[in-house]
């Protein structure tokens, strides 16, 4: 499910054909009112050709469901969108199968709080949405002198991470850029999150503690949707 896979040739032969027909038609029309009757007969024939390259798609978008490729039987129903844009149920079929693909291909690991961090979590994909769920609770237990400039934020792997609630379950994007690491923006997670990477890299999922705390306990974590697992 992770690698990304370009639009199958079948709908894009189908939409070729089609734009090549509406095309003539507009062609033949310029020529003059004397062409009407071969622009009306075009027309039939561009209609016809969108009516079956619906049905085809269509056809092939439940075969590519029921195989339980979701991500090639969103791409043919959004080729008959790029047609066609109110064919009934196309809308609801997306949809559908954008929550089977949240729901699908899950992975659970426990994050244990004295840890602050699990292992490199997955590796997720640009574009492509995940879900976090986790459940339980730990003692959050720190005895820790601070000025009253309040406790560093400039590492979220090593101190508290800016803009995320002390003790909450968190996560944040490692990519690469020039080949060095570089640390993406941590985001909120709690109880459950849906997030879309901005580019490709390693999702890390840990608590926001600060350092020389000495919390125990441990939350489990539910990963599903587009990622792989780390083989940690």
């Amino acid at each position: 499910m992770f690698n990304s896979k370009n639009y199958r040739i079948v709908p894009l032969l189908f939409v070729t054909s089609f734009l090549s027909v509406t095309t003539s038609a507009h062609t033949v029309f310029a020529q003059g009112s004397s062409k009407k009757g071969n622009v009306k007969q075009l027309n039939i024939q561009a209609d016809k050709l969108r009516d079956s390259f619906i049905r085809q798609s269509a056809d092939i978008a439940r075969k590519y469901s029921d195989a339980g490729d979701y991500e090639s039987s969103k791409q043919m129903l959004e080729s008959i969108l790029s047609i066609k844009k109110d064919v009934p149920g196309v809308k609801a079929m997306i949809k559908q199968l954008d929550e089977k693909m949240l729901s699908s291909n899950s992975s659970d690991f426990e994050i244990d709080a004295s840890r602050n961090w699990s292992g490199p979590a997955g590796l997720v994909a640009k574009g492509k949405t995940i879900r976090i769920q986790a459940t339980g609770t730990y003692d959050l237990i720190t005895d820790i002198k601070t000025s009253v400039e309040g406790l560093p934020e400039k590492n979220p792997m090593k101190e508290i991470a800016a803009g995320v609630p002390v003790g909450a379950l968190m996560g944040v994007v490692i990519t690469q850029e020039k080949g060095k690491p570089k640390m993406g923006k941590p985001f909120k997670i709690g109880e459950k999150a849906e997030y879309t990477p901005k580019d490709d890299g390693v999702l890390m999922v840990g608590l926001n503690l600060p350092p020389g705390h000495q919390s125990k306990g441990k939350v489990k974590v539910r990963i599903s949707g587009y990622f792989r697992r780390s083989s940690n």
